[in-house]
């Protein structure tokens, strides 16, 4: 069957290869973009993963064919939850879409689907893990090298993001990289689907909205509409779609939105409204999922999973009657005991809490309406019912100071969380700290800003502090979070083997820290026992 639409999901976000290339004389340059999210060996800054793989004997990703890079492991090799998520929706419409999970792994699959089609079918390219318009241009321009005619649709957060500064930065970049469409809008799935409807009967696509046309030089846009999140209209076809990277784990949302406004986040400002899908409907979807061969774990990446906490506890007594693992992110602060033990009956392995600070100056500075005292509470029961947690910290918000860095060093070695995460403050202005920025002092943007008590370099120097200071947990990169301790597990790693490798990955960097860049062969060895599958 031709493919409506090829859908590329996702690439390799990380450009180790160009960070080796950097001077390693040099690297008190660019020490905190390097760790602790990666570690030296064989003369290259390589990812946790890819060391883990080079302790295997298995080559190095930059330097293995693609069915190598297939067979490696690769957080982006995690079956993309839009991807799916889209194709589970047009397929209610007859439309065929075929899905490329990693380009960069899955680039010669690519390449024969699409030449294999008689007709060229348009090409689609979530952004939704970009940050920066090169990132986009280099996957855009790839393709446009195998076909200079192809026709590319690029829509997801990051197109989203350029809209709201104006189409004209939209424009700048479908003409910088060659995209043919954008759409723009925060959910475009309605948008995407009135398009290939359109294309595939043969009808003018001028009147679908939130939609920029480049095409013979010419830029031209259509009208722009909100559209409201499709939750309830999906329907739950996950058995029927063709999934040939998935291994054990599919990714699904129960909501969309957030009904808080905590004061650095942007998505109560985008998404506008919070939805959830009725218990009900929920367990349709889980009974499709349970009839696809050898899926045996679901990440629910909803904002807000457990709240509200009746429709919270339905979910998970319809969990109790499936086989199957699951993680999800957690406002910790919201549990109890009861809560916490049909967590554990129900299959839950692992939680994201993002907790952010375990200061309540910064917390009531971030609107987060909880205490640092409301965390340890919760944490306590997700240790006594041996849920595995992650703890998530932000640093450098706004009253942010060495004293209320030092109240997350004792909060992270005193409480039982089993592996944490720390990352600096990112600024963006369709926040609520953005509107406060007078009181703040606070200027700059994204990752180059400063404020009353702090600065990103600073931030950024404090965060190599704290993970050389804490000994007694886990350093996760913040990048992979709760996703690269599911990935692990879906790859058949034990819990016990995944905390054993991450304990030497965090010895190996803070070695390198201390100007120790050799790699003792015993800590390769504990890794690769640790990581038989």
């Amino acid at each position: 069957m031709i493919p409506d639409l090829i859908l590329i999901c996702q690439s390799n976000i990380v450009d180790a290869e160009a960070i080796s290339k950097l001077p390693l004389d040099r690297l008190d340059m660019f020490s905190t973009l390097v760790y602790p999210r990666m570690v030296r060996h064989r003369d290259r800054f390589m990812g946790h993963l890819d060391l883990i793989d080079d302790a295997c004997g298995r080559p190095a990703y930059a330097d293995a064919d693609y069915v190598q890079r297939r067979q490696a492991l690769n957080i982006w090799h995690l079956p993309s939850m839009g991807g799916a998520h889209l194709a589970n929706l047009l397929a209610a419409d007859g439309l065929n879409v075929a899905l490329i999970n990693n380009i960069d792994s899955e680039w010669d699959r690519f390449a024969a689907l699409y030449a294999s089609c008689s007709r060229p079918p348009l090409v689609g390219l979530s952004t939704t893990f970009y940050l920066t318009p090169k990132q986009v241009a280099h996957i855009a321009k790839m393709l446009l090298r195998l076909d200079p005619e192809m026709e590319i649709v690029a829509g997801g957060a990051f197109i989203n993001s350029l809209a709201d500064r104006g189409l004209d930065k939209v424009e700048g970049l479908m003409r910088r990289s060659g995209l043919t469409y954008a759409l723009h809008a925060f959910n475009s799935e309605p948008d995407l689907r009135a398009m290939l409807l359109a294309r595939k009967a043969g009808v003018s696509i001028t009147d679908i909205p939130n939609l920029c046309i480049l095409k013979r030089g010419g830029f031209t846009t259509t009208g722009s509409r909100w559209n409201e999140p499709l939750l309830g209209e999906v329907p739950a076809l996950w058995d029927k779609l063709d999934l040939p990277f998935l291994n054990r784990t599919i990714q699904i949302r129960t909501a969309a939105g957030c009904p808080f406004s905590c004061a650095f986040c942007s998505y109560p400002t985008t998404a506008r409204s919070w939805q959830t899908l009725d218990a009900d409907l929920v367990r349709t979807h889980l009974d499709a999922i349970s009839r696809m061969p050898g899926v045996r774990q679901i990440i629910f990446i909803d904002d807000t999973f457990n709240v509200p906490r009746e429709r919270f506890k339905a979910l998970l007594q319809i969990f109790c009657e499936y086989d199957f693992e699951w993680y999800s992110f957690l406002r910790v602060q919201f549990v109890d005991d009861e809560i916490v033990r049909l967590m554990k009956q129900s299959g839950c392995c692992g939680v994201y809490l993002g907790i952010e600070s375990a200061s309540d100056t910064v917390l009531a500075n971030m609107n987060k309406k909880a205490t640092s005292a409301d965390f340890a509470r919760g944490i306590e029961l997700l240790a006594k019912h041996g849920i595995a947690s992650l703890a998530a910290f932000v640093l450098g918000f706004p009253g942010e100071t060495d004293e209320t860095l030092e109240e997350n060093i004792r909060f992270i070695e005193k409480y039982p969380i089993d592996y944490y995460s720390l990352k600096e403050f990112f600024y963006m202005e369709n926040t609520k700290v953005h509107a406060d920025r007078e009181k703040w002092r606070l200027t700059g943007g994204g990752a180059n800003w400063t404020h009353a008590t702090m600065d990103y370099q600073t931030a950024s120097q404090r965060k190599l502090e704290m993970f050389r200071t804490i000994r007694n947990r886990l350093f996760i990169d913040p990048d992979t979070s709760l996703w690269y301790l599911a990935y692990l597990r879906d790859q058949g790693l034990s819990n016990e083997g995944i905390r054993t490798i991450q304990g030497e990955i965090n010895t190996i960097m803070r070695d390198q820290l201390d100007g120790r860049f050799e790699i003792a062969p015993e800590r390769l060895t504990s890794i690769r026992e640790a990581a038989q599958r």
